[in-house]
């Protein structure tokens, strides 16, 4: 196979990444900007919106891989009047993964609050996490949360 440019390689020659036969299954390599990188596990990050946070709700967030939720955050879109906001996160057989407060003392528009569950926090394809909102606020402000999970 002399002088053959890989451009020109046909299926028979072609090769996986370096690297690949170490992956875990469901690993994406992700390059590092220098001609390199490394294989990582899939992360996915899944975004809910609450329109009006001064009423309790629920939001089922699907979960369309198997992994481990690390983070979930809550970002403001106005100051709340009224009491804190709190939304309790729970994984598909209603364990609870933890809390993000949001305070009303103080709060004003793109207050980040963050939760990194530690425990109840692994989900599996094709199941859900819910988020229930207590409806503590009594002004009508809506609520972006982001649910970050590592894949498996």
């Amino acid at each position: 196979m002399a002088n053959v440019n890989h451009s020109a390689l046909s299926d028979p020659y072609l090769h996986e990444p370096k690297g690949a036969a170490a992956a875990s299954s469901g690993d994406v390599y992700l390059a590092n900007g220098s001609g390199s990188g490394t294989w990582t596990s899939r992360h996915s990050m899944l975004t809910v919106h609450f329109a009006d946070i001064s009423g309790a709700s629920n939001i089922y967030v699907p979960m369309p891989y198997a992994g481990t939720v690390t983070k979930v955050q809550s970002v403001l879109s106005a100051a709340i009047a009224g009491s804190d906001t709190t939304f309790t996160v729970t994984n598909s057989a209603g364990a609870s993964m933890g809390v993000v407060t949001v305070t009303q003392s103080g709060s004003a528009a793109g207050d980040v609050d963050t939760l990194a569950p530690s425990s109840n926090n692994t989900v599996t394809a094709g199941s859900f996490i819910k988020i229930a909102c207590n409806g503590g606020a009594t002004s009508h402000k809506d609520c972006v949360i982001v649910v970050c999970v590592d894949g498996s």
